[in-house]
């Protein structure tokens, strides 16, 4: 067999599910509780991963999609002789997690069977628009933990792929009161920017306009201060470092081949830095969630035990054995060892002598860790509950740090100099457009006149653009809108009063965007993902609807072949077909041509809430018939809304 027919067999065989370093290792550092309990998990992690989702708490109609999922979906999987029945994930809140029996790494669209293939098209659906999300189970875990406000600064310093982001979004606004933008911010950092271009795309589905993505080092994140030179520090910080992944094995069978013993070493350092800085950029009484999707304890308790011995009594360990009291946990380590390719070291001064570079001496267990309480690090093992391997603390910071470890690593002057030239040119170098505030305050007085405004919008400090609106002849195509924390985050300066060096690559909530038409009074029409934080301020350019006749317009959007509610109109009437109702359309004639919004109504006063969340951006205009209306929608968030709105329309919500 010559090497090209190796080559090419070699990447149709699946990977070996073993590694005799890996369970060597691992034995060594005593990691499971005996013998039984390491071969069990060792079994483990030969399976592969089941597939784990979770639905969006914030969103208004979570509860549609619930009955969706639980009436038609899960029903038809347990229907599957082959596969165990569905699981709803005990510890996850409010039962919005659920584990299936089908690998995470299958292909659903083209399984033979019909429950598995509705599974796929919900997931495809409710993905889409930001109802649910495919994500780990054990990742799930950190944003709990952090326990989020919705007037909490926070702050995810590796956020990347944007999973765990989009959760901290949800609790910001899962506790905020119906139809309030919550006051605080969610800052997404990754230090790779194709990676924050990725995680832009999965938060953007949470349409918040307390969303901030940043690209920086997170053991370089500026430390941000506001007009009077006062630290602006984060109520929360999620430091899921990069880490060795060998948790992961489930998901990643090829790690069984690449892992080695120095796969914990060389992260070590990197760690412990951006643990460090998070702890700079906390506020006192802030909690820091450290974890990592590795099982090795050179990446877990040796980082935290360095880290409070840095911080000589100034950050605490969080007992959260209380939380979440069914998940099925293992505490954190006391003893471990230093291992690398060149075997177990018993002291950094040893390790000199093999010239390893990577081995510092933190790793290293000592006399005074006894005394820290590190069994309340949480441990999460894969047969314990069928996931993959995790580890998860929480710190509590409870004064000022000691002044050397408050002091950012020093540099020198050149150094100093290009890193500032570095974030002067970011935007123009990488192609990412500045953000800047709507300067042009025509453009924010015609959007209040048109729409009717109220004050609690405030869109003249609230907008922002990624274009100069000044100058001549040119206006933004799009305007964001962003919470009050997020403003206070991106009108931050550094110490000196200078700007801060934040590289931003997205912000806030896409809420308008330019469409010019002649006979159309305002310049810009209200984006679809913008109605959940516009449509509580808005007086004007609101349709009341029958649902029905809403139900015919999203209909014919998705292809759906269906008729208008009456034909007796001609098509010189000035109101669009779909509208044959009487005060429907008494409301219509009382707004202008362009954007409107389509609101179904409600049954009564207790189902209001339920109607406006399925408030529709349309465009009112006119074609060779007559009046038109068209959904402005994608065509995915139109197909959800039509589920969602027959879901109401089935229950007598909306009439």
């Amino acid at each position: 067999m010559d090497d090209g027919h190796r080559e090419k067999r070699a990447k149709l065989e699946p990977p070996a599910l073993a590694n005799e370093r890996f369970e060597a290792y691992y034995a060594a550092q005593g990691v499971c509780e005996d013998a039984g309990d390491f071969r069990a998990m060792m079994e483990a992690f030969r399976r592969p991963l089941p597939l784990t989702f979770r639905l969006n708490a914030s969103t208004a109609l979570v509860e549609a999609v619930r009955r969706k999922l639980e009436g038609d979906v899960l029903p038809a999987l347990k229907r599957e002789a082959s596969m165990k029945p569905p699981k709803c994930v005990a510890w996850y809140p409010d039962r919005l997690s659920w584990q299936i029996d089908i690998s995470q790494s299958a292909s659903l669209k083209q399984s033979e069977s019909r429950g598995v293939l509705g599974l796929h098209a919900f997931l495809k659906s409710a993905g889409e628009t930001g109802a649910l999300t495919r994500q780990e189970l054990v990742s799930m875990i950190p944003p709990l933990f952090l326990e989020v406000k919705p007037k909490h600064r926070v702050i995810d310093m590796c956020a990347a792929p944007g999973s765990k982001t989009s959760q901290l979004l949800e609790m910001l606004h899962g506790a905020t009161n119906a139809g309030e933008t919550p006051r605080g911010v969610v800052v997404a950092n990754d230090a790779s920017l194709q990676r924050a271009n990725l995680l832009t795309h999965q938060c953007k589905r949470s349409n918040s306009p307390a969303l901030v993505v940043t690209n920086h080092q997170a053991q370089l994140f500026p430390i941000l201060h506001d007009a009077k030179g006062k630290k602006i520090r984060f109520d929360r910080i999620l430091a899921d470092v990069p880490c060795s992944g060998d948790g992961t094995l489930r998901k990643s069978p090829d790690l069984w081949k690449k892992w080695n013993a120095s796969s914990g070493v060389d992260l070590h350092t990197l760690q412990l830095e951006i643990a460090t800085h998070a702890l700079r950029l906390l506020e006192v009484g802030g909690r820091l969630v450290y974890s990592t999707c590795s099982l090795n304890p050179l990446e877990n308790e040796s980082v935290v035990a360095a880290l409070l011995k840095r911080a000589k009594g100034s950050v605490e360990l969080v007992d959260v054995s209380k939380s979440l009291p069914e998940l099925k946990r293992r505490p954190g380590m006391k003893r471990w060892k230093v291992g690398d390719i060149y075997g177990w070291h018993d002291s950094f001064e040893e390790t000199g002598k093999k010239r390893m570079k990577t081995v510092a001496k933190t790793m290293f267990w000592n006399r005074e860790y006894d005394a820290m309480p590190l069994e309340r690090c949480v441990r999460v093992f894969p047969h314990l509950d069928d996931t993959g391997g995790f580890f998860i603390t929480a710190l509590k910071k409870t004064a000022e740090l000691p002044p050397e470890m408050e002091q950012t690593p020093q540099m020198d002057a050149n150094k100093t100099y290009r890193m500032e030239r570095a974030n002067e040119q970011w935007n123009e170098k990488k192609r990412v457009a500045p953000v800047m505030k709507v300067e042009d305050r025509s453009i924010v007085k015609s959007i209040n006149k048109h729409y009717g405004v109220q004050d609690a919008l405030d869109l003249d400090d609230a907008l922002m653009t990624r274009q100069h609106s000044d100058l001549p002849g040119v206006t933004p195509k799009r305007l964001y809108y962003l919470s009050d924390g997020a403003r206070k985050v991106l009108t931050a300066r550094g110490k000196d009063g200078k700007n801060a060096g934040l590289q931003v690559v997205a912000c806030g909530v896409r809420a308008f965007e330019r469409q010019i038409v002649d006979g159309v009074e305002c310049a810009y029409r209200i984006t679809q993902e913008g109605l959940d934080t516009a449509l509580p301020c808005l007086k004007k350019q609101i349709v009341r609807v029958r649902a029905s006749e809403l139900e015919i317009i999203l209909a014919r959007q998705q292809d759906e072949n269906v008729g208008a509610n009456s034909s007796s109109r001609s098509s010189s009437d000035d109101v669009p077909e779909e509208i044959t109702n009487a005060k429907s359309i008494e409301h219509l004639k009382k707004v202008s041509d362009g954007c409107v919004i389509l609101v179904p109504k409600a049954r009564d006063d207790d189902t209001e809430t339920e109607a406006k969340a399925l408030a529709v951006a349309a465009w009112l205009g006119r074609g060779k018939k007559g009046k038109s209306i068209s959904v402005l929608a994608s065509k995915a968030s139109g197909g959800q809304l039509l589920y969602q709105l027959r879901d109401c329309m089935s229950r007598g919500t909306v009439v």
